[in-house]
């Protein structure tokens, strides 16, 4: 079966229909604010005049750190040095209007992933939920 669709930009108005459609869902997270200038691009598409789907690209950032493996420092000052730059481009990052910051954490270091929520404040995402990554660049 072949339907007839279209695509747009998102309305303001559009808002109780697309959180309708999430309600409906059951999906476990948050309705976010689809007017928020956070959501760089959405759009809706829809099917004979009614909205079946929409997409949001919501900004954030990923976060990257590289440390001098040697022994410059033990790791108790390490972690507390980490924590210094972690505060200053946190707020740079809030200063700038963005609200929410990923790391990907590599296989091993689970010991670190427990500094990232017991120190730095960070929480793992959606247990279960696996992430994926897509460049968005023409191919």
């Amino acid at each position: 079966m072949t339907l007839f669709a279209i695509v747009r930009d998102y309305h303001r108005d559009d808002f109780e229909t697309i959180k309708a459609i999430h309600e409906a869902t059951e999906i476990d997270y948050k309705f976010p604010d689809l007017n928020s200038s956070l959501f760089l691009v959405t759009k809706v598409l829809e099917v004979a005049g009614v909205i079946r789907m929409a997409v949001g690209a919501y900004l954030q950032v990923e976060y990257y750190l590289w440390s001098d493996p040697s022994d410059w420092g033990d790791p108790k000052a390490k972690l507390s040095l980490i924590g210094m730059l972690d505060k200053e481009v946190t707020s740079a990052v809030w200063l700038k209007g963005v609200d929410e910051a990923v790391l990907y954490l590599p296989p091993g270091m689970e010991r670190f992933g427990e500094r990232l929520t017991k120190d730095f404040g960070f929480s793992k995402a959606r247990d279960g939920w696996v992430h994926y990554t897509k460049r968005t660049e023409a191919e």
